[in-house]
């Protein structure tokens, strides 16, 4: 009898050991935390400084030195550079932005245009996943631009359990520019100079900064004297705010309209990516969406987010050699408009055979 009390005393004390640890398995262990890195940071600028009026994403090279992913990154506490509240860089605003991919092959502007929409966006955003910054197309007329000191915000950085806050970003925006090349000083609005030199040698001078387009190849305009860049100047002009057009045309040393006809080399169905083209003695004029580019995408018409076109002719030049003349221009439209791009030569160019 002893031992099968023994035995049952045994028994319990097993019972009792199995239902400790049963209890204790169902008791919820500690949650580990990510790890999150005190020297994660941003290649953070001095100052970043947008171009109000076009959208643009800033590669803010977040280093995690071996922080555990997801992080989840935010803006916290925006204010102006005096530290008051400033809501407008939040404030929503209607901006256009692609729903798919532009590639540059698109047919049709309706085509273009069925790829994008409109859309409520604030200005400044963080994007969560990467703590890339995007500065949407908003106005001066909302968001401080230069001279006016700027904004500062903070970046929060967030993971499993952690958190840290990388401190005093300084967002000073910049004047909207409508155009590049543009004439006027990024920041003064001043109108830039250019040394232009003189006839014959005879030292140089300094004039009011024009545009001007690169790479003349073969353009004369006497049988032994060939353009330079600063004998053609270039124009930017808008006819409204509305529009969707690019015209391009071409005067001569009076002022007198060039006919397109002569730049007879000129592949005007792949100038630009523009439809409708109509052609006439003044000027090209094309359906285009804007901005032009339309993106920073490489396409047969743009490259590192300019438009590249070439205008060409050929004629025979002494003893019966052929002669292929050309001038380009690399630029970029930001408002939307009917726009004219005027080629103004100081000098006559020479179309005809010699």
């Amino acid at each position: 009898m002893k031992k099968l009390n023994q035995m049952k005393w045994n028994g319990s004390r097993i019972y009792i050991g199995l239902m400790a640890l049963a209890l204790a398995a169902c008791k919820k262990l500690p949650e580990k935390k990510d790890y999150l890195s005190q020297d994660a940071t941003f290649n953070k600028k001095a100052i970043y400084e947008p171009i109000l009026g076009r959208t643009a994403l800033e590669l803010t090279q977040f280093s995690a030195d071996g922080s555990t992913y997801p992080l989840v990154f935010s803006i916290e506490n925006a204010r102006s550079k005096q530290g008051h509240p400033a809501p407008e860089l939040f404030q929503k605003i209607k901006v256009r932005e692609w729903q798919r991919d532009y590639t540059g092959l698109e047919t049709s502007l309706d085509e273009i245009e069925a790829k994008r929409v409109w859309v409520d966006a604030p200005f400044l955003e963080v994007r969560r996943g990467s703590g890339d910054l995007i500065f949407r197309n908003a106005p001066s007329s909302i968001i401080r631009a230069y001279p006016d000191s700027g904004y500062m915000f903070d970046i929060k950085i967030q993971n499993k359990g952690n958190e840290r806050i990388i401190k005093d970003f300084w967002l000073r925006p910049m004047q909207e520019v409508p155009y590049e090349p543009y004439e006027y000083d990024l920041r003064t609005r001043e109108r830039k100079t250019e040394t232009r030199p003189r006839p014959n040698n005879g030292g140089s001078n300094t004039v009011p900064f024009t545009i001007h387009p690169v790479n003349l190849e073969k353009m004369y305009y006497t049988k032994d004297s060939l353009f330079k860049d600063t004998l053609i100047s270039v124009y930017f002009t808008k006819a409204n705010a509305t529009g969707h057009s690019l015209t391009f045309k071409f005067l001569g040393e009076n002022l007198e309209p060039i006919d397109p006809a002569k730049f007879n080399n000129t592949k005007w169905d792949k100038l630009v990516h523009g439809f409708n083209r109509r052609q006439t003695a003044t000027g090209v004029t094309y359906d285009v969406g804007y901005p032009v580019p339309l993106t920073a995408l490489k396409t047969l018409f743009a490259s590192e987010g300019k438009a590249n076109i070439t205008f060409g002719y050929s004629r025979r030049g002494f003893g019966g050699q052929r002669l292929d003349a050309s001038f380009s221009l690399n630029f970029a439209i930001y408002e939307p408009g009917d726009w004219t791009i005027t080629f103004a030569f100081r000098r006559n160019p020479i179309f005809n055979d010699d």
